[in-house]
């Protein structure tokens, strides 16, 4: 089968209950739905239990986003556990009212993301990673890509052998937010790669 059409199949399959509930969204039309599909079903195989999201959703209905409300869903259908971190007071309000209906899965975090990773105390099972904002092409991303890996760098410890990572806006002609990530952890040479587009899905080598 084309490859195309074997994404549009998974992408748009009717007993898909994420897709029926949100497919008002633009992102879950996207190909960006595929690697959080993805990410959500290794999770699902691997009884992970903590999503951890740097940078909290900014809008109701963002077109480029709305992952805390998606994982918001996720975590009351299967009894997991979200903590969404943001230095901006006002995304914190603005992502309480979005997902006010599975507020007793979130926890909200108002912190700089670094220092929150640094303290955090739980091993997390995925780390989403999406905060500050990445600039588009030609414009220079070093301050976000710099941001993205000492997030990494600070969340390393808790990221145990089953992990999921997964950084988002990945696929920029000036190396988007993940660069010096990517490069991070294809040094320590204990990661593999699944899915490289608009964002980047990585986990341990030989977990399944």
């Amino acid at each position: 089968m084309n490859e195309n059409l074997r994404y549009a199949d998974f992408l748009f399959c009717e007993s898909d209950w994420l897709y029926r509930e949100f497919n008002r969204l633009e992102v879950v039309r996207s190909q960006k739905y595929f690697t959080l599909k993805a990410a959500l079903n290794i999770l699902l195989q691997n009884d992970g239990k903590t999503i951890v999201e740097t940078g909290t959703q900014r809008m109701k209905d963002d077109p480029g986003g709305c992952f805390t409300t998606l994982f918001g869903a996720f975590c009351k259908r299967y009894g997991k556990k979200l903590f969404t971190v943001d230095n901006d007071p006002k995304n914190i309000e603005t992502s309480k009212e979005a997902t006010r209906e599975y507020a007793d899965c979130i926890t909200y975090v108002l912190m700089d993301s670094v220092k929150f990773l640094s303290e955090f105390n739980q091993k997390i099972d995925l780390l989403y990673l999406d905060s500050l904002d990445c600039p588009l092409p030609p414009a220079d991303a070093t301050e976000a890509q710099t941001h993205n890996l000492n997030e990494l760098k600070a969340a390393y410890d808790k990221l145990h052998k089953g992990s999921i990572l997964l950084i988002d806006d990945n696929n920029f002609e000036n190396g988007g937010k993940t660069r010096l990530s990517k490069k991070f952890l294809l040094e320590t040479g204990e990661w593999q790669c699944i899915l490289d587009h608009g964002q980047t899905l990585w986990m341990r080598r030989g977990l399944f």
